[in-house]
């Protein structure tokens, strides 16, 4: 493991992401505009200090940034718990002018809105899948559904403990990160329904269908929602009408 593993996953998972991490700190770096970048402070005592300096104003930001939101507490309209978030019980309002109210929808009332939220044909369909999924690694140990669980659990349930232990002020986006593994356990399912390649063609065919048709429902869900993910303007009605939950409003 170590000759041939460790080496691998520590440049993958640990270095190149710092890499990546550091470098979309650059104009925080080079610029003075930076909060808390302390440019002339900083720069006082020639280049080397210059880095050191730069390096503990950094890890202080990141600090405070961690400690302000580990311990935010403060109540939103639009904040939800973690076990909300797989059931979309909760998005986030972006958009909604009311004053002045949007106009040129053919009608009095019009509206026009940006809602944080996802498919939910495909966040449901999602449910399912890591149901299934986790069904197939307890029975079979197959280490793709392990991986997506693995990915899954890391992204969504620490979030459980700063709901439960610190009661910290959360939201629906925070399940952004999770959304490549969600669309990777409906993939892994859709294998199973569609079979092994020399299954009976019935039983590909009927896969195929199931299979298909959950796509077609997520197109046409993502379609009907676009207008209130998009800020269009449509009638309130319209408006009213891609409301699935009374939570959501």
């Amino acid at each position: 493991m170590v000759l041939r593993d460790l080496t691998g996953a520590l440049g993958a998972l640990a270095l190149a992401p710092a890499v990546v991490h550091m470098a979309s700190w650059t104009g925080w770096f080079v610029k003075a505009e930076g909060w808390g970048r302390n440019w002339e402070q900083a720069t006082s005592a020639g280049p080397a200090f210059f880095v050191f300096d730069s390096l503990r104003s950094w890890l202080s930001y990141q600090i405070q940034v961690l400690s302000f939101h580990t311990g935010m507490e403060k109540t939103h309209p639009y904040q939800s718990e973690p076990w909300q978030w797989p059931l979309l019980q909760r998005p986030v309002s972006f958009y909604y002018p009311s004053n002045p109210p949007p106009t040129g929808c053919g009608v009095d009332k019009c509206s026009s809105a940006v809602l944080g939220v996802g498919t939910p044909a495909l966040w449901y369909l999602a449910v399912l899948a890591l149901l299934a999924i986790i069904a197939w690694y307890v029975a079979g140990r197959d280490w793709r559904a392990g991986a997506v669980l693995l990915a899954y659990g890391a992204g969504w349930l620490p979030w459980f403990y700063y709901a439960i232990a610190d009661n910290r002020t959360m939201y629906l986006f925070y399940m952004a990160p999770i959304v490549p593994f969600m669309v990777l356990a409906i993939v892994l399912t859709a294998g199973l329904i569609l079979g092994p390649a020399d299954a009976p063609p019935v039983r590909r065919a009927a896969g195929a269908a199931v299979v298909g048709a959950s796509a077609l429902v997520v197109l046409i869900n993502f379609g009907w929602l676009y207008p209130v993910l998009s800020a269009e303007t449509i009638t309130y009605s319209q408006w009213w009408a891609r409301m699935l939950m009374r939570s959501w409003v």
